[in-house]
């Protein structure tokens, strides 16, 4: 995602931090200084929303679900996982996992706020900061929050997926998202009308359009989903497509790719599929040898889809493996290429379908 940084890895879970949660911090320390004390509470809420976000992640990874990565925000976190759960009641408790988790982290920050009221040693911090207590307590109370927000049953809170897959159980899963979307929006409208009728509560505003934003974003990320998933690779599939084969130069193969208007070159031997030479491996080479260097010396990703497999599949594919071809092969001779399928393809399958609804 835009405008996030890795900071590390958990169980080989790439974590990243959005640009606005800095922002807020950076916000916080000039607008505070010389107090330090609400810039010590947003370091903590930090990770508090990394333990929100993990508790989605290790629910997920339970079912068998790849998490690609972790992005934190200040009210919040995206686990980025391979796929939405078919089955509506995986759907929920992932999407419980996360504000319960950061419910318990309230309440036992809550009640040890009262069994721990003494003050912090004085050579570590000022003398005017609060007691330990006081701190534990005020984390607790932002843990509740943070955990009562993402249940609201909107998207993009967990609340909403929570109420998505609960109707998904009874209805269509694209009607389900439909009434959850439309929920989220009316109370991002909501919190944007709040905030102007009543200037102490102006951050909802902010709060809002996030709201809104995200959920029509959902709508979109499930109207793509829905509709490529009805489609089959055969329908949008290029049968005709340039070719390379092993034996010629990474020029000749950056002249078919040029020719084509694709990053990736098919490579076969007799019409047999031997896999993809990208862009990027490509680019590596420095210019002066890629005269002499030879595709079958280059790696080549043999990947490929059925002609048979949906587009969503397909879409998936060349998504995670950052590929703009995907060769599409007969579903009885997995060597013998039939067409190919390009991220433009995928592109005019959704635009058609999204504008006849």
């Amino acid at each position: 995602m835009k405008y996030s940084f890795k900071i590390g890895s958990v169980w080989g879970i790439p974590v990243e931090l959005h640009l606005t949660f800095l922002l807020l911090m950076v916000g916080v320390f000039v607008l505070f200084y010389p107090e330090f004390y609400s810039f010590i509470l947003i370091v903590f809420l930090f990770v508090f929303v990394f333990f929100h976000e993990l508790a989605h992640s290790i629910m997920a990874r339970r079912n068998q679900i790849k998490v690609r990565k972790i992005i934190l925000y200040p009210i919040g976190g995206v686990s980025e996982i391979e796929e939405v759960p078919e089955n509506p009641s995986i759907e929920w408790r992932m999407a419980f996992a996360g504000p319960v988790t950061s419910l318990i982290l309230g309440a036992a920050l809550l009640g040890l706020s009262q069994l721990i009221p003494i003050r912090l040693p004085l050579s570590i911090v000022p003398s005017e900061l609060p007691s330990l207590g006081n701190l534990l307590f005020d984390l607790g109370f932002l843990n509740l929050l943070l955990g009562a927000f993402n249940l609201i049953p909107a998207f993009p809170m967990d609340g909403g997926r929570v109420f998505r897959a609960l109707l998904a159980e009874r209805m269509k899963y694209s009607d389900a998202t439909k009434y959850a979307v439309y929920l989220g929006r009316l109370f991002g409208i909501g919190m944007v009308i709040v905030g102007f009728v009543f200037p102490e509560y102006f951050p909802l505003i902010i709060v809002g359009i996030f709201v809104y934003i995200g959920a029509s974003e959902e709508a979109e990320q499930t109207i793509l989903s829905t509709t490529l998933a009805n489609v089959r690779v055969r329908d949008v599939m290029q049968s005709q497509v340039g070719s390379v084969n092993p034996e010629q130069t990474l020029t000749e193969a950056l002249e078919v790719m040029f020719k084509a208007r694709y990053h990736d070159a098919l490579v076969e031997i007799d019409r047999e599929f031997q896999g993809v030479v990208t862009w990027n491996e490509l680019m590596k080479i420095a210019p002066e040898q890629r005269n002499t260097l030879k595709v079958g010396e280059m790696p080549l990703k043999k990947i490929s889809v059925c002609q048979d497999e949906s587009v969503l599949e397909a879409y998936k594919i060349t998504t995670r493996q950052r590929m703009d071809l995907l060769p599409v092969v007969d579903c009885e001779t997995s060597t013998k290429v039939v067409g190919v399928l390009t991220s433009e393809g995928i592109a005019n399958a959704y635009e058609k379908a999204r504008n006849s609804r």
